[in-house]
C-alpha cells in the first residue's frame, strides 16, 4: 500500500470529501442567516442526493470512454471550479432571493462527485496488491469514517469563528488541492483501459445492472445493501431525535452522544480491519453473515430497550459490525468482478442505494409519525433479519465470480 498513486488517491480524496461537508456546513448557516428556514436547509441534502442519484445513472456511458483516474481528475477540478463561481456570488444569491442558483451549484457540485465514488472504488484493486486488497479497504474506510466524524464539528467551529463565506472558501482551498493530486494520480497511475465495443448507444449503460442480475453473488449483495440502506434511515438526525427524546426520555445531548458513539464504532471496526485483515481475507464470507444476524439483532434491541446508556452501547456495536461486514462485502465484490465492470456495477449499485434512501427517508418518516419510533426500529431490525436469512439461504453464491461474455 505504499505506491505513490495509491497515496495521491487516499490523500486526494480525503482533502474531497472533508471539502464536501465543509462547504454544505457554511451553505447551511449562510441559508438560516439570512432565511431562518429549515425546509430551505434541508433543500440543501435533498438536491445533493438526488443529483448523485441521476450521475451515478449516468456514470456508465463516461466509463466506457474515459479512464478512471482522467475521470476523478476531471470530476475534481469541475466541483473546484463550480465552487469557486458559488462562493464569488454566495452573498448575491442569498441577499437577492436566489436561492434557487444556489441549490442548482449543489446539484452540480454533487453530480459531478457522483462519478467520483465509483471511479474510486473501482481503481482502488488496480492500485493495490490483491492480498492487500482488505487492508486497504479498511484504511481507507477509516479514513472515511474519521472525516465523517471530525469534519462536521470543525466545520461548526470554522464556521462560528470565521464566518459562512470563509469556511467555504477553505474549501474552495482543500478542492484545489485535491485537484491536483488527482492530476498526480493520473500521471504516476499507468493503467490502461479495456477497450469495449458496444453495438447499441445504450449497452454500455446497461452492462452494469446486466451483471449484478445475471451474476448470483453480486445479486445477493446489491438485493441485501438495498434492505439494508431502506433499514438504515432509522439512524438520520429526525427520526434519532425522536427516539431519543421519547423511547429514552433523555435530553438533546444524548442524540450526539448516540451518533458519535455509533460513528466510533465504524472507526473502530475499520481500524481493526487493518489490523487483521488476513483473518478478514481468510473469512469473508463469515463476517458477511455474521455481521447481518448482528446488525439485525442490535437493531431489534433498539426497540425494545428505554435506558440511554444501554443504547449507547449497542449503537457503538452496530457501526462496529456494520463497518467490518462492509470491509468484506467491499473485498469479495473487487477481488471477483472484472476490472472492465466494477465501475459499472458500482454505478448501478450506487444509483439504486440513493433512490432508495431518499424513498425511505420519507416513507420512515410517515411511519415514525404513525407507530412511534419503537414500532419503526423494530421495522428497521424485521428487514435487516430478512436481509440475513438472504446471506445465510444463499451463502454458496458468495464465492462466484463475474463471468459474463466480453
Amino acid at each position: 500500500m505504499g505506491k505513490k498513486s495509491f497515496r495521491f488517491l487516499w490523500i486526494g480524496q480525503t482533502m474531497a470529501n472533508a471539502g464536501d461537508i465543509l462547504y454544505i456546513v457554511g451553505l447551511i448557516s449562510a441559508i438560516y442567516a439570512v432565511t431562518g428556514s429549515a425546509l430551505y436547509m434541508a433543500l440543501l441534502p435533498f438536491f445533493n442526493m438526488t443529483a448523485r442519484m441521476v450521475s451515478a445513472l449516468l456514470a456508465p456511458f463516461l466509463l466506457d470512454r474515459v479512464l478512471l483516474q482522467r475521470l476523478l481528475a476531471f470530476s475534481q477540478m469541475g466541483k473546484t471550479a463550480v465552487l469557486f463561481v458559488l462562493v464569488l456570488f454566495l452573498n448575491v444569491f442569498l441577499k437577492d432571493g436566489l436561492l434557487t442558483v444556489l441549490f442548482v451549484f449543489v446539484g452540480l457540485i454533487a453530480f459531478l462527485d457522483g462519478w467520483a465514488s465509483p471511479a474510486r472504488g473501482a481503481l482502488l484493486p488496480r492500485l493495490v496488491e490483491k492480498h492487500e486488497l482488505v487492508k486497504a479497504n479498511s484504511f481507507i474506510a477509516v479514513i472515511d469514517r474519521t472525516i465523517q466524524l471530525g469534519i462536521w464539528p470543525l466545520g461548526a467551529i470554522l464556521v462560528a469563528g470565521f464566518g459562512a463565506a470563509q469556511t467555504v472558501w477553505f474549501t474552495v482551498a482543500l478542492y484545489l488541492a485535491a485537484s491536483v493530486l488527482m492530476i498526480g494520480l493520473l500521471k504516476t497511475a499507468a493503467i490502461d483501459r479495456e477497450e469495449t465495443i458496444h453495438e447499441k448507444k445504450f449497452d454500455g449503460f446497461k452492462e452494469g445492472w446486466m451483471t449484478i442480475l445475471k451474476t448470483p453473488f453480486l445479486l445477493l449483495i446489491s438485493v441485501t445493501e438495498l434492505i439494508e440502506t431502506a433499514a438504515g434511515v432509522v439512524w438520520i438526525a429526525a427520526i434519532m431525535y425522536i427516539y431519543v427524546a421519547e423511547v429514552l426520555q433523555a435530553g438533546e445531548a444524548w442524540w450526539g452522544y448516540i451518533n458519535s458513539s455509533f460513528f466510533a464504532g465504524l472507526l473502530i471496526g475499520g481500524m481493526l480491519g487493518l489490523k487483521f485483515s488476513s483473518v478478514i481475507e481468510a473469512r469473508l464470507k463469515l463476517f458477511i453473515i455474521a455481521g447481518g444476524i448482528l446488525t439485525a439483532a442490535i437493531t431489534l434491541c433498539f426497540a425494545l430497550i428505554a435506558n440511554p446508556f444501554i443504547a449507547l452501547a449497542l449503537s457503538m456495536l452496530f457501526g462496529f459490525c456494520s463497518q467490518l461486514k462492509g470491509v468484506a462485502q467491499q473485498t469479495i465484490v473487487q477481488v471477483n468482478v472484472k476490472e472492465r465492470l466494477l465501475p459499472k456495477v458500482y454505478s448501478a449499485q450506487e444509483a439504486a442505494y440513493f433512490a432508495v434512501f431518499g424513498l425511505g427517508t420519507l416513507v420512515f418518516g410517515y411511519l415514525t409519525e404513525w407507530g412511534g419510533p419503537r414500532f419503526i426500529f423494530g421495522l428497521s431490525g424485521g428487514l435487516l433479519v430478512v436481509s440475513a436469512l438472504l446471506l445465510i439461504v444463499f451463502r454458496a453464491y458468495l464465492h462466484e465470480k463475474a463471468l459474463l461474455n466480453e
